[in-house]
């Protein structure tokens, strides 16, 4: 009888145990067990940009020109926005760009532009914002605004390349994805240029 109740305790005991460390990885925070849902932003232009947010310890900003036909501000030859994530909601911030942007191609060809801050907007996912201090920026923009909105994370179906694209986030310009390498710019189709920083 006594080796009945020591062959039915030991399993039992490690049962029991088992479901101890499921339930205490069950309670974790939710940080802690699962990644973080990662945003982009959907800029309305002639056809929808995604970019997405950009993954942590990356700078992922997507570069829009302002066709000098615009009958707007003519201050601006281009538009910056960087989306980034912070907590579970989407920061944009909106920089308007003066130089001439016929020749840019490179990270250090966009820097070299002059920045002017415009403004930031932290929004859920669904939310949209318009940038009141821009407008008439011509027919590449919807209504001639711009106007950009918080989507789910959008992924290529392609595998992620240590140091490259993937690391840092995409830009989908219609059916085109761009995923830039680190410290690299690339063109995204008639949407913009979208470029990774470390």
């Amino acid at each position: 009888m006594k080796s009945l109740k020591i062959t039915t305790f030991v399993p039992v005991c490690v049962l029991l145990s088992l479901l101890m460390v499921v339930f205490a990885f069950a309670k974790q925070p939710d940080g802690a067990s699962a990644p973080k849902h990662r945003l982009a932003v959907e800029i309305a232009l002639e056809k929808t940009w995604t970019v997405n947010a950009a993954s942590e310890g990356h700078t992922l900003r997507a570069f829009v020109r302002i066709p000098a036909s615009a009958n707007g501000d003519s201050r601006f030859s281009a538009i910056k926005l960087e989306p980034k994530m912070v907590g579970d909601k989407l920061e944009v911030t909106v920089t308007g760009l003066s130089g001439d942007t016929s020749a840019v191609k490179s990270c250090k060809d966009w820097a070299t532009l002059k920045e002017t801050p415009l403004s930031s907007y932290t929004l859920r996912e669904g939310e949209e914002a318009t940038v009141s201090q821009l407008s008439n920026l011509g027919s590449n923009f919807k209504n001639g605004l711009l106007t950009f909105k918080a989507v789910s994370f959008v992924a290529p179906d392609i595998e992620p390349v240590e140091g490259g694209g993937t690391d840092c986030g995409c830009g989908r310009c219609d059916r085109l994805y761009c995923c830039p390498n680190k410290g690299a710019c690339i063109g995204c189709g008639t949407c913009g240029d979208v470029c990774c920083g470390a």
